[in-house]
């Protein structure tokens, strides 16, 4: 049985009429917002337990806290009690305090709009629904006899069911308001209670120091001569710094200044875009092919602000590069306009970008570089997520926007400026009636 079966078990209807009771809610409400506060708080002990300081106080909040399944052994007759009740509420507002700070505003807030109810009552569901998760967490330690990385494995085995579990209406607004989109993803996993602190740096990867923070102070006991001679190397190391800040300087200039280091990456010929070259910048870190090819005339570009020509890469992504850029252009067109990334395809039910459409995310990073006030919404749709692989639609479609935003965020763009959300199997009415969507959009949020 998975976690969210558990939690199904304890929060039966009875017990769910007595908490919408209690908060004076309707129970349909209370229901919806119950459901949607378990996975909210699951979400956010996932994303503690990525650390070791989270996978270690979680641990401790569960011994220290008592949750070992006594609440929830018999939770409907602990609701009889208005006195029980407002305590299991209290400790379960204290423990999200300390295991998710400076969030339970946000949290009810979103339940609140989601669900249709007060917000204190949000806030106070919020530390019930948390008290019952971690009571649930406790039993499982203790039957389990789990120690604290044991906790964190556990529930990142329970990933999967949690991404398939969470409601659709609620699946975008809790990804951003937690911050899972790493854990969503797939790229992130449970820390060791052990580990090394996240703050060391290999020595592969340790960083100059700048001049200012050296400093050269003779000592105490050394002689007339000793001194001068540590203040000359101290000078002379000074100097050395000073000389290789300036070579890495001119060569940075030079390099940004250039635009023959620009490179081009070619569309493969069997592809059913046209193959046009994409001009982008080396920095984007793309596969390319060097082999010299005429761009077409018809082509149009844009220059990116670091003097990087971006060529379009045939007439889909010719006319997602005019339309936007004509958009971008125009200060009386609103923000939150619509662009479907036409020329992006997945194979079927993967995670693997087609060849070909690689220059329309070049295209894109190429704006969001040469724009540093612009922000975007990628919006992925998916109906083809294989049968009986335990993956839904919505899950699919999420971790497709989640690949292009990576790639935008590996190209240099800051994360806060893309947002990645899945909406599912999504519909269109044409035609044909309510047709299934497999695509990508992006929703410019900031122009």
């Amino acid at each position: 049985m998975t976690l969210f079966g558990a939690f199904n078990e304890v929060l039966t209807p009875d017990v769910l009429a007595k908490i919408a009771s209690y908060e004076d809610e309707p129970a349909e409400k209370t229901t919806k917002a119950v459901e949607g506060l378990v996975h909210t708080v699951f979400g956010g002990l996932l994303k503690r337990t990525t650390t070791e300081i989270g996978v270690n106080q979680l641990f401790s909040q569960l011994q220290k806290s008592g949750y070992d399944g006594s609440l929830t052994a018999d939770l409907s007759a602990v609701l009889k009690d208005a006195t029980q009740t407002h305590t299991v509420i209290t400790n379960g507002n204290e423990a999200i305090s300390r295991l998710l700070p400076a969030m339970k505003s946000s949290i009810a807030g979103m339940i609140s709009s989601y669900a249709g109810i007060r917000n204190s009552s949000a806030i106070s569901l919020l530390g019930l629904t948390a008290a019952v998760v971690l009571d649930v967490l406790g039993r499982q330690v203790k039957e389990k006899k789990l120690t604290a990385d044991g906790l964190a494995g556990s529930l990142f085995d329970q990933r999967e069911a949690f991404i398939n579990a969470v409601p659709e209406g609620l699946f975008p607004q809790l990804v951003e308001k937690v911050g899972i989109q790493q854990i969503v993803a797939g790229v992130a996993a449970p820390a060791r209670s052990n580990a090394p602190s996240a703050s060391v740096r290999p020595a592969s990867a340790t960083r100059p120091i700048p001049a200012s923070t050296v400093s050269f102070e003779p000592e105490p006991d050394s002689g007339s001569d000793g001194s001068a001679g540590k203040w000359l190397i101290g000078l002379a190391l000074l100097a050395a710094l000073g000389v290789g800040g300036f070579f890495i300087y001119q060569n940075s200039v030079k390099n940004s200044d250039n635009p023959s280091e620009a490179v081009s990456s070619e569309l493969p010929a069997n592809s059913s875009d046209s193959a046009a070259a994409d001009t982008v910048a080396r920095s984007l870190a793309v596969p390319v092919d060097t082999t010299a090819r005429p761009v077409s005339t018809s082509s149009t570009s844009a220059t990116t602000a670091t003097g990087v020509a971006v060529a379009n890469a045939g007439a889909t992504d010719a006319t997602f590069n005019t339309a936007l850029t004509t958009y971008l252009n125009d200060p009386i067109q609103p923000k939150g306009r619509i662009f479907g990334l036409t020329g992006v395809t997945f194979a079927p039910g993967s995670l693997t970008m087609t060849p070909a459409s690689q220059g329309q995310v070049n295209e894109l990073i190429a704006m969001l570089k040469a724009r540093p006030t612009m922000q975007v919404q990628l919006q992925g749709y998916a109906d083809d997520a294989p049968v009986g692989s335990g993956v839904t639609n919505k899950a699919l479609s999420f971790k497709r926007a989640n690949v292009i935003k990576q790639q935008i965020v590996t190209a240099g763009i800051n994360y806060l400026r893309v947002d990645a959300i899945g909406l599912g199997t999504g519909v269109k009415v044409g035609e044909l009636g309510k047709q299934p969507m497999r695509k990508i959009n992006v929703k410019i949020i900031s122009k």
